[in-house]
């Protein structure tokens, strides 16, 4: 380096997201890492912008208005030209997950009238061929797919390209409905020309280095979780009782980063959301942050002004909340998070939710539970509390209905206050009382066939489906082989009908009729990949055979699958399922038929009652398999 700087070389200027992702090529260095995103990061990002954007929008509003809305700063990137193209030094995190969401975004505006075509911020022309404007060839395929809506196999793909592949599932699940229909051109504009970021650019490549190193190699400011513990222990006041609480703080801050970087500020919001938050911002034109947005953006803050809320006042009062409030529930966090990444016995359904990618799940659990509750009251209550959170999530997806963190945290944190510290059995109570409630069902079931969106969530239920039928059985692989992606030969979605309407042309007047049915629920299945390559487009007569030697759910087109199979017969004759085969193929009639027996298969597995949801008034959560 020189030194002496030339300062003509470092330009920093505000740019909104339509000018950074208009006629702009952007390369990665060779020094920068992988994409690395998480889900947490995803929802955040997804969450600040839905907020910020809703805070100001007005259904009265005309669109012009949105040019007075409040704007959001993103952060500064670095950026170095060379050729033409200019090279992402820093912030290629948040433009590769921009360029997700305005893929989403527009997906979304094909079918609103009114929204800009926003495919030129994602794809443009340069030397005659179309390439992505965050230009990386490793990603071209994974980006491809993405934008045209195709599977992609991500399971043998670098870290970044399968990164991507799942934060962009993420993008679709967590984006709010209410930023859909109406609102959607007003919150693509918002985006385009309110959303800004510091583009901080250099032609000269030793000068982006310094720039990246003297961003990234600075002193760390004190985080949240520093702060906090500062503020508490400070109040305990003997030197003995300050060390002692420090000794624990650190050690479990160290246990709780282990599992995972965040999983230290992301326990205390959800410990201090779920016990002590009485309010949240509501929805509308500058509404002002409440008590669980606080804490979510400084809960060291909220908790210095709350002190009476959470009735510390003397110093044995903090003492208290570090050495067994805090070391107690952050036991039971880590617990959580824990079944949350592994199936683990009697907390089932805290993997199920992760599955599904619902992460609501540790708010309530954190309410529900209390400092003083013993380890079999804990599991029993997180189990009851996730085993609701499952039927939950299932009514909604096979109703189309959106559950992303934004959609239903109003829902949830309203819920979170219900269940706080409460009794088992009122806990039982509360939720069963909920159920009631719940708008949806899975009368659903009836229509619901895959499209581009659901595919994730098709995969899952039958995934449960499957297990259910196959455990009740006492065979099968389980759950978690059906839903590992990581497998030699992972279970797809597969259709019992291939993709040939010409040989169905005596039962469908029109592709689209046909293609209809061959999407119904009923008409797919969930078979290793490798089957689909061999079998895929064969007639279903070819495939008959071999679904034989398949899970349960497929083998149950067969007529074999019926003989010898007493643990199959019976659970027929217990559950009273419609289950019958087809032999002489696979027909319209037949498709509605079996539509009806996956949506029975679906009240099976998400029962209420079977789940713990009955008039028992046993202080056990039953068992409910798989």
């Amino acid at each position: 380096m020189t030194d002496q700087i030339d300062h003509k070389l470092i330009d920093g200027t505000a740019r909104t997201v339509r000018v950074l992702f208009t006629g702009r090529k952007y390369g990665l260095d060779y020094y920068q890492r992988e994409y690395t995103w998480t889900k947490a990061n995803v929802a955040e990002l997804i969450d600040d912008l839905a907020t910020t954007f809703l805070d100001e929008y007005d259904e009265q509003d005309a669109r012009k208005q949105v040019a007075s809305y409040r704007p959001y700063f993103l952060g500064p990137i670095v950026t170095s030209s060379v050729g033409g193209t200019r090279f992402l030094v820093d912030g290629q995190q948040r433009l590769t997950s921009l360029t997700l969401l305005l893929i989403h975004l527009t997906h979304l505006s094909r079918k609103v009238d009114g929204t800009e075509n926003l495919t030129p911020l994602v794809y443009s022309q340069q030397y005659g061929a179309n390439t992505f404007n965050l230009d990386v060839l490793e990603r071209s395929a994974v980006m491809d797919a993405i934008l045209n809506g195709t599977d992609f196999d991500p399971t043998k793909a670098s870290d970044s390209v399968r990164t991507i592949w799942h934060r962009y599932q993420d993008v679709v699940a967590l984006y709010p409905d209410d930023l859909t229909e109406r609102a959607l051109p007003y919150f693509c504009d918002w985006l385009l020309e309110r959303v800004v970021l510091v583009e901080i650019g250099t032609t000269d490549q030793d000068m982006a280095l310094e720039i990246f190193e003297s961003m990234n190699d600075r002193g760390l400011r004190l985080s949240n979780t520093d702060m906090l513990k500062g503020f508490l222990l400070a109040r305990i006041r003997d030197s003995e009782g300050i060390q002692e609480a420090n000794s624990l703080w650190r050690s479990r801050i160290t246990e709780l980063t282990d599992l995972d970087k965040n999983a230290d500020s992301e326990f205390l919001k959800h410990w201090l959301r779920g016990k002590y938050a009485q309010t949240i911002r509501e929805r509308r034109k500058h509404a002002a942050p409440q008590d669980f947005d606080l804490i979510g953006t400084a809960f060291h803050k909220w908790v210095r002004d709350r002190t009476a809320t959470i009735e510390l006042d003397r110093p044995a009062d903090y003492a208290r909340f570090v050495n067994y409030d805090f070391k107690r529930m952050s036991n039971r966090y880590m617990q959580v998070l824990r079944a949350s990444r592994q199936m683990t016995d009697g907390l089932e359904h805290l993997y199920y939710n992760a599955v599904t990618g619902f992460t609501l799940q540790h708010l309530l659990i954190m309410a529900a539970v209390t400092p003083g509750d013993d380890d079999d009251e804990f599991r029993l209550k997180a189990e009851l509390v996730a085993r609701f959170l499952d039927i939950f999530v299932a009514r909604r997806m096979v109703n189309y209905r959106n559950f992303g963190y934004s959609t239903v945290v109003y829902t949830m944190f309203n819920l979170a206050k219900d269940v706080r510290d409460c009794d088992l059995e009122s806990l039982r109570s509360v939720l069963s009382g909920r159920i009631a409630e719940m708008g949806e069902s899975f009368d659903g079931v009836r229509s619901y066939r895959l499209n581009q969106r659901n595919r994730r969530h098709i995969r899952y239920l039958l995934a449960r489906m499957t297990a259910w039928i196959e455990d009740e059985c006492g065979i099968g692989v389980g759950f978690t082989e059906y839903a590992n992606r990581q497998r030699k030969h992972p279970f797809e979605v597969e259709h019992i009908l291939a993709n040939k309407p010409e040989r169905h042309r005596d039962e469908f007047d029109h592709q689209y009729e046909f293609e209809d049915h061959r999407n119904q629920f009923g008409a797919l299945l969930l078979l290793p990949k490798d089957f689909n390559a061999s079998f895929g487009s064969s007639e279903y007569r070819e495939k008959l055979p071999n679904y034989l030697g398949q899970n349960l759910l497929a083998a149950s087109l067969n007529p074999t699958a019926y003989e010898r199979n007493p643990s199959f017969v019976n659970l027929i004759t217990r559950s009273g399922l419609p289950f019958k085969p087809y032999t002489d193929g696979f027909r319209k009639s037949d498709i509605e038929e079996r539509q009806d027996l996956y949506r029975q298969i679906c009240e099976h597995v998400w029962s209420p009652e079977r789940l713990g949801f009955g008039s028992s008034s046993s202080r056990d959560v039953p068992a409910a398999g798989t």
